[in-house]
């Protein structure tokens, strides 16, 4: 009991996700799914627990890390040059969002690799060569014709930022907020409690969710189309 009573309500939710929920919807989830080899690009962790819900191969380098919402916006616009710059990494304090960040609890303990002059903060990595070599292996993995771009208002994100997103000639990208951002087309509203001032990661859907199906969206967006 003294062991649980340290783990916050977000930490039970995510193991609840991940050793429960998923496990058992893992099949129904892969049999109503049309198609399997896209890409996800997120600005946190969201895309790989999709790629687990339905139990297929990462085909994103974003997997396992979060982007700041300046530098994901940049990330998105311009994809393919970001993809193709090599990977180094740096120190904490060679971070430029080191003010923004290092109050963090986990602030040093993590990665930071950095393409150009986006910085990629690989929260699951520890391990120089093992980084490279998921990040290079994934990058190849990419398929441009069926990417889904998301975002959504942790790390500070700011409304401009989202409707900078919003304005980028991706043809399919969503925006998770816990606030209405009219203004952006692509943004959906989570209910969450009202203490949260972002959307955390346990609150975002996978398979199907009544704010936003996953399946539903991904099968409409990449599947084969029905004809007669």
């Amino acid at each position: 009991m003294r062991k649980l009573s340290h783990l916050n309500r977000e930490t039970i939710r995510l193991k609840w996700r991940s050793k429960v929920a998923v496990p058992l919807l893992q099949d129904r989830l892969r049999s109503e799914l049309e198609v399997t080899d896209f890409t996800i690009i997120s600005n946190n962790c969201w895309g790989g627990m999709v790629y687990e819900s339905y139990g297929l191969k990462k085909m994103s380098p974003t997997v396992g890390m979060f982007i700041m919402p300046e530098d994901f916006v940049r990330f998105c616009a311009n994809l393919p040059s970001y993809l193709g710059e090599p990977l180094v990494f740096l120190k904490p304090e060679q971070s430029k969002w080191i003010d923004t960040l290092r109050n963090k609890d986990d602030w040093g303990t993590y990665l930071i690799g950095c393409i150009g002059d986006v910085e990629l903060h690989m929260l699951h990595y520890h391990d120089e060569d093992t980084a490279r070599r998921k990040w290079e292996a994934r990058v190849k993995r990419v398929n441009y014709e069926r990417i889904l771009y998301k975002i959504n208002d942790q790390n500070g994100a700011t409304e401009q930022e989202l409707l900078a997103f919003d304005a980028l000639p991706l043809e399919h990208k969503v925006a998770f907020s816990v606030q209405e951002h009219p203004k952006v087309s692509c943004c959906i509203r989570f209910r969450c409690p009202q203490s949260h001032e972002f959307i955390h990661t346990s609150y975002e859907p996978f398979g199907h969710n009544r704010t936003f199906d996953v399946t539903k969206y991904l099968n409409s967006a990449f599947g084969t189309p029905f004809t007669n």
